[in-house]
């Protein structure tokens, strides 16, 4: 008989960015085909009402923060050494914070690095952290898993020798519903029900294409524009967005904040459209939350949306990354706009569901971790 391992998944954003309702997503994943075994979330927030296992660094100030983080290494290195049976699942974002997390992972026997990014958008010219990266997963990481084909480029070009197992993003699995004691009366009154309501959401910066989004609306006509309301919710990261003057301010609802879990699945009911502008995403976890409220998306035509869209066609749309195609299909949009006949088809929405990739993944990390 073997023995059943116990796996941890090691997520130090979590809550942050809201990596939280992709770890449950995971956990239920790994559930299906191994019934048995122990799965436990490392994070900053709490699972199952018990204490979070790091403590989160980006809710304080710099020099607390950069306590917190080493204090997260170290508890974590003592958690590997001390669990040397043990399957540990570390998810990284490709940032200058992962490095030591992937050099203490990599001390686990049984290790696989769920790769959402493999070097940051922010940061993937620099020579310097692709240098250290190319170290590490040449020499010490046995195992992965990769969302796309950005992922896997990276991989070769870091020499990457080991064993790649590639799945779809995972399919959410968290209630829709929300206590409107907890939104924002702000956000309560962001939806007007007569006009177009498109939401761009998450992180805001210069990669997710927050200043396409303002020029296309800039572009429209008055009485275009007029039509639509285009709510924006997030973080503001780098501060692109106050680069481009709004010429429509009638037609923006700006929030520049941590959105909470209830205000989230408020804005994605409520929404019309989800709009991705995105220069360049190794996968979308907005993408993911639209598909799982059944909002058609705006995305534009780089290789991830592209790839998704040509197998789920009635998902939404692709534009090309200007912003006279963006205008023209805000236009189109505009004039046609109906409520989701055309979107969503059932054989479709089936197939994503039920996605035979991510039963292939569940039965080949089963494989692998019984070995």
């Amino acid at each position: 008989v073997i023995e059943m391992k116990q796996i941890f998944i090691v997520d130090y954003l979590g809550i942050h960015c809201g990596m939280h309702y992709y770890n449950d997503a995971f956990k239920k994943v790994l559930s299906n085909p191994l019934p048995n075994e122990k799965i436990n979330i490392l994070s900053n927030y709490p699972e199952d009402k018990a204490t979070s296992f790091f403590l989160n660094f980006y809710s304080v100030n710099k020099l607390i923060g950069v306590i917190f983080l080493v204090y997260n290494y170290i508890k974590l290195y003592i958690k590997v050494l001390s669990n040397k049976k043990a399957c540990f699942i570390y998810l990284t974002y490709g940032n200058s914070i992962d490095i030591p997390f992937l050099w203490i992972i990599s001390k686990a026997p049984k290790h696989i690095i769920d790769i959402h990014e493999a070097i940051g958008q922010n940061v993937d010219a620099n020579l310097r952290l692709k240098k250290w990266f190319k170290n590490i997963y040449s020499s010490k990481i046995k195992s992965v898993i990769t969302h796309s084909q950005r992922t896997n480029n990276f991989l070769n070009e870091y020499d990457f020798q080991g064993l790649r197992l590639s799945v779809p993003h995972f399919k959410y699995c968290f209630k829709k519903t929300c206590n409107e004691n907890q939104v924002e009366k702000e956000i309560q009154h962001s939806i007007a029900k007569d006009k177009i309501n498109i939401l761009f959401f998450g992180n805001i910066n210069y990669n997710k294409g927050i200043d396409i989004l303002i020029q296309t609306i800039n572009a429209l006509p008055q009485e275009q524009a007029e039509k639509l309301n285009i709510i924006i919710a997030g973080k503001d990261f780098d501060g692109t967005i106050h680069k481009i003057p709004l010429m429509h301010p009638q037609s923006f609802q700006v929030f520049l904040k941590h959105i909470n879990d209830d205000e989230l699945v408020f804005l994605y009911k409520n929404t019309d459209y989800v709009v991705l502008p995105y220069r360049k995403t190794s996968q979308s976890g907005i993408l993911e939350m639209a598909f799982y409220f059944k909002k058609p998306i705006i995305a534009s035509n780089i290789p991830y949306f592209n790839m998704m869209l040509s197998k789920f066609k009635s998902f939404g749309m692709l534009t090309d990354l200007d912003i006279p195609s963006f205008t023209n299909t805000f236009s189109k949009i505009i004039q046609r706009h109906t409520k989701y006949t055309d979107y969503y088809i059932d054989t479709e929405y089936s197939t994503y569901t039920n996605r035979q990739e991510i039963t292939s993944f569940s039965n080949e990390f089963s494989k692998w971790i019984k070995k």
